[in-house]
């Protein structure tokens, strides 16, 4: 397996592929082979669902700086490193399925951020910098353990679909009314106790309670 994983990751050098897939590959450790010298510097998809992997490298986004979608779903990741913030190109990140129990202010400043998937991670709250994802059009936290969600969320102008089934929430900003490019909005299985629907009037798509 090791082998192969080194000659997957040096043939992707070598023809300078755009897209990396290291799924189902039983990594419990990032692959070194991947950020040795200059990394990949040309890559722009990386995905590597289904492993182990408990955390990611600080020099992420250093040794391949033009990732725009990163794929992790189903590893053990119970911490980003804060350099993730420094994937100034990164459309979208897929973190479904591990173990995080924060997320790291410096989500933020992912400028360019256009899909964001935490469902089943093990979440209490959102930090605010994600209003600062103006970009942003998915937002999926469903399964986590959030009791609320950050107000300044009204500030992703762009989001379309939110969807944060299967938590803990009591009730919902009201500021949540002020996206006008939501289209669909699902919070079932929660523990709503009061929801504004007139205020969500605009919302064309579905809206699940």
């Amino acid at each position: 397996m090791a082998s192969e994983l080194h000659e997957t990751i040096f043939m992707a050098k070598q023809e300078r592929h755009k897209n990396l897939f290291l799924n189902y590959k039983n990594l419990n450790m990032f692959p070194v082979e991947l950020l040795k010298d200059e990394g990949l510097r040309f890559l722009e998809r990386l995905y590597m669902k289904r492993n182990s992997l408990t955390t990611l490298p600080d020099s992420l986004a250093q040794k391949l700086p033009n990732l725009i979608e990163l794929y992790l779903h189903s590893n053990n990741i119970v911490v980003i490193p804060k350099a993730i913030g420094n994937l100034a190109r990164l459309q979208s990140l897929d973190l479904s399925n591990n173990a995080l129990q924060l997320l790291c202010p410096e989500v933020g400043r992912l400028r360019s951020l256009r899909h964001l998937r935490l469902s089943n991670n093990q979440l209490k709250n959102l930090p605010s910098e994600i209003g600062d994802l103006q970009d942003l059009e998915t937002l999926d936290v469903s399964m986590n353990q959030l009791m609320s969600l950050p107000d300044s969320l009204h500030r992703c102008v762009s989001l379309q679909n939110l969807t944060v089934d299967h938590n803990l929430l009591s009730h919902v900003p009201r500021q949540l009314c002020w996206l006008h490019c939501l289209n669909q909005l699902s919070m079932a299985a929660n523990r709503l106790t009061f929801l504004p629907l007139g205020e969500f009037s605009f919302i064309c798509g579905f809206l699940l309670i």
